[in-house]
């Protein structure tokens, strides 16, 4: 406020002194234009100048404010237009990832110009095109893609190789996956087409090398590697010919998740060497099976086993009896006991073989050395309790 004070006493004091000079020696001008003359005071003259000059810059200002209204609308409308590309291309991704195709493709192709665009708009749009079935379509707006350079060509061509897979067209696709440059193929997403290629064509070892891969990149889903997986080594074993040596360097190369318990390609690779009739090899696979696991498919195969054979099992079988539920141990063993031609300790197998799961294997051959022993009330109650047992069953 003291501020104030002092500004205002020293405008009135500088104004006070303004008019005594005006006053004193108002000054005179004279100005002349052809026929025109004007003759004024010097300062009524710059007064006019000052106000001439004030009106200038408060009409420059109102025509540079109404030139800019239009600027600024125009930056508001396209604003509003991105904000609309935005949603609309928000819209069809989320469409995509729900698996509603119709709504991706239409929301994408229609979110925006072309150079508000990213990458990834013309190649959803034409993979939402794809899922719809509408493969050609698909394709058409790849090319599009491709002649506008709107994507990197490796893209489009990956793009395509699927739509091409999808249509089980797999000619097509390989013409396409040639496209990519060494780098290019390379890379997680080029090599899950390269399996699905594979697959089609049932290139069974093309497909085993490149599944380490598609599991160290997650670009296929666990379950659909392994599925893959266990047909392709089983297809593998299938095509080894009649060599035995061949299934078995296979089986060793096998993955653990390929060999581990309960995989097909165990009981496979059993069968095959039985149809070979290759005792000697079949007999180390089992014992050397023996050490980690113990299973139906290797119990049971027993009693394929020539005599010499089976009996060299004993040690790896028993073992596992302590863990024996379903009793196919004791009931291998009581075929080996058989085989040796100790008939007591058969019988004792055979019976805890039934004690631990009445099954109608197990029952059948405890009922047989029953009857073998002259035990035939007791074979015929467990014949019939057995009987019944199936008609249940039914």
């Amino acid at each position: 406020m003291a501020r104030m004070s002092l500004y205002l006493v020293l405008s009135l004091f500088a104004g006070a002194i303004l008019v005594n000079t005006i006053v004193q020696d108002p000054g005179y001008l004279l100005m002349t234009w052809g026929d025109w003359q004007v003759e004024t005071s010097v300062w009524l003259a710059l007064s006019a100048l000052l106000l001439a000059y004030i009106v200038i810059g408060l009409l420059l200002r109102v025509v540079r404010s109404t030139l800019r209204v239009p600027k600024a609308l125009h930056r508001w409308l396209g604003l509003r237009s991105v904000r609309g590309a935005h949603r609309r291309a928000d819209k069809g991704f989320a469409a995509f990832f729900e698996g509603r195709w119709d709504v991706a493709e239409k929301a994408l192709r229609k979110a925006g110009p072309a150079d508000e665009q990213t990458l990834l708009h013309p190649l959803y749009a034409a993979l939402a095109a794809a899922r719809r079935g509408q493969t050609e379509r698909a394709l058409a707006l790849l090319d599009q893609a491709e002649t506008d350079a709107a994507a990197p060509l490796s893209l489009v061509v990956m793009a395509r190789a699927e739509c091409h897979l999808a249509t089980m067209a797999p000619d097509r696709a390989e013409q396409a996956l040639d496209q990519l440059s060494s780098a290019e193929r390379a890379l997680p997403r080029a090599k899950a087409l390269q399996a699905e290629f594979a697959y089609a064509q049932r290139d069974w070892q093309r497909l085993i090398e490149l599944l380490p891969d598609l599991r160290r990149g997650r670009v296929v889903p666990e379950h659909q590697a392994a599925a893959w997986e266990r047909e392709a080594w089983l297809a593998a074993l299938s095509e080894t010919g009649d060599s035995t040596s061949t299934a078995l360097s296979l089986w060793k190369r096998a993955p653990d998740s390929v060999k581990s318990e309960g995989q097909p390609f165990w009981a496979a690779l059993v069968t095959r060497l039985q149809s070979e009739e290759d005792w000697e090899a079949l007999q180390k696979a089992l014992q050397e099976r023996l050490e980690h696991y113990c299973e139906s498919a290797t119990l049971q195969t027993m009693s394929a086993l020539p005599e010499r054979q089976a009996i060299k099992m004993k040690k790896s079988i028993k073992r596992w009896c302590e863990q024996d539920a379903e009793g196919h141990c004791h009931a291998a063993l009581a075929h080996i006991a058989q085989l040796e031609g100790d008939t007591e300790a058969a019988g004792s197998l055979w019976e805890q073989a039934y004690g631990r799961c009445p099954s109608a294997e197990n029952t059948a051959k405890w009922s047989e050395w029953l009857r073998d022993q002259g035990e035939e009330g007791q074979a015929s109650a467990l014949e019939a309790e057995l009987l019944a047992t199936l008609r249940q069953d039914r």
